[in-house]
């Protein structure tokens, strides 16, 4: 499968194939004039995941199936990877699920900064509560914002990360918690996808 993306500032990526239990080394690649260019062999299960990590620290993931041709361009903001593809249904919606996370990253950096200049003052505590309650509204709306692409493609095998976004070091979504999302949704993919590896993992870890 083609990919060519812009990536300002780098020289190099690492590509790992993300397989059902681990990342796999696929290649290094040097970037010339700020283009990245190679083509990203798909496996028997038809649809391949991949993860791209830049020398200038952005990263972020793929997903290829038959007749993908991927164009786009990444760059890096403050530490946080923004990125823009086309030619690919699963890479895109990697994508779409991907932006309410880069938007939670943003706020969580900001809050981080305001928190940083309320230290001494004699109502940090207060105003720190105030950050907290602005970080909880925004980690709902990004719950729901990412369970409603969830539940409007059930079927896509880019649900499987979604389910395991955290911001920070909290967890979006519980398999236990939220048991009949999971379960509506692995149900989906697995009408889509019966045999795919990474679903079997997913099936097996998370479903009760």
């Amino acid at each position: 499968i083609p990919l060519s993306l812009e990536v300002p500032n780098s020289k190099e990526a690492i590509i790992f194939r993300i397989d059902a239990n681990q990342l796999v080394p696929w290649d290094t690649i040097q970037i010339a004039d700020g283009v990245l260019k190679t083509e990203l062999p798909l496996d028997s299960s038809g649809s391949t995941f991949y993860a791209l990590s830049f020398d200038h620290g952005a990263s972020l993931r793929l997903g290829i199936e038959r007749g993908d041709k991927i164009k786009g361009s990444v760059s890096l903001t403050n530490g946080i990877t923004d990125y823009e593809l086309s030619g690919s249904d699963l890479s895109e919606r990697l994508l779409a699920h991907y932006k309410p996370l880069r938007q939670t990253a943003m706020l969580m950096d900001s809050l981080d900064k305001q928190a940083a200049t309320y230290q001494g003052l004699e109502n940090a505590a207060e105003k720190n509560a105030e950050l907290f309650t602005v970080y909880e509204a925004r980690i709902t709306k990004h719950r729901d914002d990412l369970k409603s692409m969830i539940e409007e493609e059930p079927a896509s095998l880019a649900n499987i990360f979604a389910l395991y976004q955290s911001a920070g070091s909290f967890y979006l979504f519980d398999p236990m918690r939220d048991s009949t999302l999971f379960r509506s949704t692995s149900d989906a993919m697995s009408e889509a996808n019966p045999e795919h590896p990474i679903l079997k993992v997913f099936i097996q870890s998370a479903i009760r």
